[in-house]
């Protein structure tokens, strides 16, 4: 008797490390579904969610809204809940959403398969939120064949007083370094030109290891691999400014492979506030990490998330935080408004910023970003560059779409397909979140940077 192969549909909110875990995800179910993009043909449709700000959790209840007519019309669809939002409300997801039949978080993914067929023999709802599982190799079901995201650790060990993330994804915890080497190596073997390690703070990685190990090193060996299979890209994120070493600045400057693009949230320019978010360093502290970044790397694109409206955050505060938005000349921000999250500290402080007011100093902040965005993307026009083509652009499918090591797209048009190609190209005009560029040709792996 044929075997026919289900259909899954995965809907992917939130962050790098919850695409990871979709394809995780994909990866575990491979033997028995095929993924689709078509939520309406989907015999299992899994929503990955996020819970990092209140936006995005209304954002995943919104979405169950949505599905509640698919489901009516397709009994035997199977809709399961994972993340964030699953770690850290559980049980109560069933009670609220009665559509949803399995609810996994986000140390349980491994556990999926098991938790489908408990669901298909019984007919209940399944549900598991276990805090603790093993952190070793899975098998992946990537959505590229160019870039690849590998996780070198999960959890958070900062507690900073507005974040969930420790009690959504838990304690820190250092993947061995041999098994991510290796699964570099595979994806070097397979042919992936572009590598970015996750970790909610890559530059504490090594704690909890038997074996003393830090990020610098880990970059080092991912290095000698990529060298070794014709050369490509490693990118990271994030990285927490209280840990940034100058053993890593310097691996980034001298190491090949490592783009020129780091990620280093600030959230406020006031010492005052950063201590209230126990954030681990002053703004001095971070501008002389910043200094000497742009030191030793030159090319280097810096981007970074800031937050207005944190409780107790005066118009002095948010002051110092416009003058380190305009002292760093950042590439790009993630703005925020603060966003409470029940079960953090920053929701018993006092100070409450209004909704108006937080709304001012966003608009004032993202109006000053902007500017140095454009001057920023402006300054490469006329300059040839190197790029990544990821594949066609979304929305000109005769045109290409690419990313320089800084990590700026760039979009070309050409008349045959570069995708998975490094290329060279002038840029002719910057756009205010990307670039157009002309071709110039080819190159190989071992060229591009």
């Amino acid at each position: 008797m044929d075997f026919k192969r289900k259909k899954l549909s995965i809907v992917t909110l939130g962050c790098q490390m919850n695409r990871h875990d979709s394809e995780w995800i994909a990866g575990l179910l491979a033997d028995e579904y095929d993924v689709t993009g078509d939520e309406a043909e989907a015999d299992l449709l899994v929503v990955n969610t996020c819970a990092v700000r209140d936006k995005a959790e209304q954002k995943f209840f919104s979405l169950m809204g949505r599905l509640r007519p698919l489901k009516a019309g397709k009994r035997d669809m199977v809709i399961g809940v994972a993340g964030c939002v699953a770690q850290e409300q559980g049980e109560q997801i069933i009670k609220r959403q009665p559509l949803v039949d399995i609810v996994f978080g986000t140390k349980a993914v491994e556990k999926l398969p098991s938790l489908l067929k408990k669901f298909e023999e019984t007919g209940r709802p399944q549900v598991d939120v276990s805090a603790e599982s093993d952190y070793d190799e899975y098998p992946m079901k990537r959505e590229s064949a160019v870039s690849a995201w590998v996780s070198i650790m999960r959890g958070c060990g900062n507690h900073c007083s507005y974040c969930i993330v420790p009690s959504t994804r838990g304690a820190e915890q250092s993947r061995p370094m041999e098994s991510i080497l290796a699964e570099i190596r595979d994806l070097a073997e397979k042919g992936y030109k572009e590598i970015t390690l996750l970790g909610q703070n890559v530059n504490s990685y090594g704690a909890g290891l038997s074996q003393k190990a830090t990020f610098p090193e880990l970059l080092r060996k991912a290095d000698a691999i990529m060298a070794g299979h014709g050369g490509g890209w490693l990118r990271f994120v994030t990285s927490h400014p209280k840990d940034l070493s100058d053993d890593l600045i310097a691996a980034m400057a001298e190491l090949e492979s490592v783009c020129p693009a780091l990620h280093l949230p600030i959230q406020s320019g006031s010492d005052r506030i950063l201590a209230a978010m126990r954030r681990g360093y002053t703004a001095e502290r971070y501008f002389e990490r910043v200094e000497n970044l742009r030191r030793k790397i030159p090319d280097l694109a810096l981007t970074s998330d800031v937050i207005v409206g944190f409780p107790g955050e005066t118009q002095e505060d948010f002051e110092a935080t416009l003058k380190a938005v305009e002292q760093a000349e950042y590439d790009n921000i993630f703005l925020f408004k603060y966003s409470p999250r029940e079960g953090t500290d920053a929701t018993k402080l006092p100070g409450r910023v209004d909704a108006n007011t937080a709304r001012e100093r966003f608009d004032a902040v993202m109006d000053i970003q902007r500017d140095i965005t454009r001057r920023r993307y402006e300054s490469w026009t006329g300059k040839e560059i190197t790029a990544l083509t990821d594949g066609p652009s979304k929305r000109d499918p005769l045109r290409y779409s690419a990313r320089t090591p800084q990590n700026i797209t760039v979009n070309f048009g050409a008349d045959m397909d570069f995708t998975g190609s490094f290329i060279r190209a002038r840029i002719i005009k910057a756009k205010r979140y990307s670039l157009d560029g002309s071709i110039n040709g080819q190159l190989s792996q071992r060229q591009a940077r």
